[in-house]
């Protein structure tokens, strides 16, 4: 058997995606031959100046000097050229002579039957490369007690493959390519004689090489952003989403506006993730606050920092905790606001199925680290992050709990994404998040304490809810003998509004608002 006969050269290997220069340089070290491609595996990649999907950018970039074998359970086993499959079939008859030219014809789909007949194949020639897509069909994420059989014997026949001196030592390469890592077996993607890639999404000189290469192609789509600004509003978005928002572009007499660009960024990241984050769009401000006029203050000095780019300077987190109803959620949507970055939340991610969990977390996490910078938001997060104790749930919890510490510590993620945890319980959410380093700066809201606080509150619900009213005397509510939470003096406006429209009324009088205050228990 041969070693690695370089197919590119040094200069060639130089202008290949990072992700694929890493490949290439491992397999022709002799490093390695195996390789798992995961994350953004259904991108258009560049190629000789043209974008292409993964498959064809291996066959005719990387691979341009091998015999390729496909394989997946839905097509089969297939080629990439006629003579490839005539050495393949070739192979197969002399393993067994008495196989019959329909059996040649009809190559099993089924593992168990296939990887045998491109073992066969991988084991005995040269210059070969196998292909495997969609590996998590073939070894699942799970207990290896709860793996069918086929799945186990497929496990192992990828395990010999993996640490056989044989192919390590010859001309031959197998590529592995599943979009999520966590959905494959841990005995295989853990495995020291597989090299993990990961292919990212692109980043903003990739994504403005695309959009120049688009238009060049397609010269009369109308944009209100110059190429640039698209390539910086797009964070999060991958060649083949850009493709669809400028085709789409086309058939819109205004082209592309900065609202589409938001909506269908929105609506493209969420629909990929299968709801586990959803997207804010903070509607109001700092100044939109009523009361808590420290915090406001401190607040808008970090959000000054992040807006200066002063990225090495910006908290890692910031826990914001007190009662019920003081404004937490609507102080941490305002101040991302001013921030001026995106907002997220995390959906529900917790699955009943063994292993879905941990899969849709780092589906998140990476996702996160595309889009940054950026702001989370975690409401209720005593409840929301769970604790490193084990709740009668095979560990799950504390395996979450892990594994977003270590997320909201990571020191490269500084200015990148900004956690805001928000909670009415502080005291349980566990001392590792509230430390140094994890939720750096901590925010601490009460109740309003005086008439002036109640009254500046009453003025930032009025505009918030855009009411009308004749009233100049907010006594009711500023002097209401009961403690009042920011929730309560909204509530006790709107029920006054209502009021108002039942007596055929657009405008709140001050009889409504006393009779609401009369009435009112919080």
């Amino acid at each position: 058997m041969s070693r690695p006969k370089p197919f590119l050269s040094l200069e060639e290997i130089a202008r290949l995606p990072r992700w694929a220069g890493e490949l290439v340089r491992k397999y022709y070290a002799g490093e390695a031959s195996h390789f798992l491609l995961h994350h953004n595996i259904y991108d258009l990649i560049p190629a000789n100046g043209q974008y292409v999907d993964l498959h064809t950018f291996l066959q005719r970039r990387l691979l341009g000097n091998k015999n390729v074998v496909f394989y997946n359970r839905s097509a089969g086993i297939t080629f990439g050229s006629s003579e490839v499959e005539r050495q393949f079939l070739a192979h197969a008859r002399v393993a067994d002579p008495l196989l019959s030219r329909e059996a040649l014809r009809a190559l099993p789909r089924e593992p168990s039957r296939a990887l045998p007949l491109i073992e066969r194949y991988l084991f005995h020639s040269d210059q070969v490369a196998v292909i495997l897509t969609f590996l998590e069909t073939l070894v699942p994420a799970g207990e290896i007690g709860y793996l069918s059989g086929e799945d186990r014997n497929t496990l192992v026949t990828l395990q010999r493959w993996i640490t056989s001196s044989r192919l390590l030592h010859s001309d031959n390469i197998v590529i592995l390519i599943a979009e999520s890592l966590a959905d494959v077996h841990a005995r295989l993607r853990q495995n020291s004689r597989l090299v993990t890639i990961e292919i990212p999404y692109p980043d903003e000189a990739e994504r403005f090489d695309f959009i120049r290469h688009f238009r060049a192609h397609h010269p009369h789509v109308k944009m209100e952003m110059d190429e640039r600004q698209l390539a910086q509003l797009t964070s999060g978005l991958n060649c083949v989403h850009l493709s669809a928002l400028l085709r789409s572009a086309q058939l819109d007499p205004r082209g592309l506006t900065f609202e589409a660009v938001r909506l269908k960024k929105k609506a493209i990241i969420e629909s990929e993730c299968f709801g586990l984050i959803e997207f804010v769009t903070p509607e109001h401000g700092l100044e939109s606050v009523g009361g808590m006029k420290s915090a406001k203050d401190f607040l808008r000095g970090i959000a000054e920092t992040i807006r200066q780019g002063r990225w090495e300077e910006a908290p890692m987190g910031i826990l914001i905790s007190g009662p019920v109803g003081t404004g937490k959620t609507f102080l941490a949507e305002c101040f991302a606001k001013d921030c001026g970055l995106n907002v997220v939340e995390f959906g529900n991610f917790r699955e009943k199925w063994v292993g879905s969990t941990e899969a849709n977390l780092e589906k998140i996490l990476s996702l996160l680290q595309t889009l940054a910078p950026i702001v989370v938001l975690i409401d209720e997060a005593d409840a929301a992050l769970g604790t490193r104790r084990t709740e009668g749930d095979s560990g799950v919890s504390a395996r979450i709990f892990s594994r977003i510490a270590s997320a909201m510590g990571d020191t490269r993620n500084r200015g990148r994404i900004l956690w805001i945890l928000m909670t009415c319980r502080p005291d349980r959410l566990p001392i590792d998040l509230k430390r140094q380093g994890r939720c750096e700066e901590h925010i601490s809201l009460f109740y309003p304490q005086n008439e002036e606080e109640r009254l500046e509150i009453v003025h930032a619900m009025l505009r918030k809810n855009k009411l009308r009213h004749a009233i100049e005397d907010w006594s009711s509510i500023t002097r209401h003998p009961q403690e009042l939470s920011g929730a309560d003096i909204e509530s006790m406006l709107i029920r006054a509004r209502r009021l108002a429209r039942h007596a055929q009324r657009d405008v709140v009088l001050p009889e409504d608002l006393e009779r609401v205050a009369r009435e009112f228990i919080p």
